[in-house]
């Protein structure tokens, strides 16, 4: 019957889209221990999402910062940025070096692991957004 179709669109490629990353030194946070953390891919839905709640963000704060929401835990819900402040810095490397993988194109030039401590992590709109 038309309209009473719940067609799901699915990758059809094989490669991954999400990637758990072991932690050497694991954390406990808020009653939650993080043993890994899983990095996954973004949708255009995802982006365009993360675009508007940075631009709503910038709107009241000119110098706020939000995360990539590329950082999930075990159950697929967001990991506290307390969580990844908190890491150790060997572990929170691997996850920079990792994260490259799976930030969109768009944003790879803007979170460059060199670029500091949250690579990966705090951007602010640029004028190629």
């Amino acid at each position: 019957m038309p309209g009473t179709d719940c067609a799901i669109a699915q990758f059809l490629s094989d490669r991954p889209r999400s990637k758990a990353i072991e932690l050497s030194w694991p954390i406990s946070f808020g009653g939650r221990d993080y043993q890994a953390i899983t990095l996954i891919r973004l949708t255009a839905g995802d982006v365009a999402k993360f675009q508007e709640e940075l631009e709503a963000l910038l709107r009241d704060n000119p110098n706020a910062a939000l995360r990539f929401p590329i950082f999930r835990d075990e159950t697929g819900a967001a990991v506290p940025a307390e969580v990844l402040d908190a890491l150790d810095d060997d572990d929170r490397f691997e996850l920079d070096r990792a994260a490259a993988d799976f930030l969109p194109r768009r944003f790879r030039g803007i979170a460059e692991p060199s670029s500091g401590p949250d690579a990966g992590g705090n951007i602010a709109p640029t004028s190629e957004s």
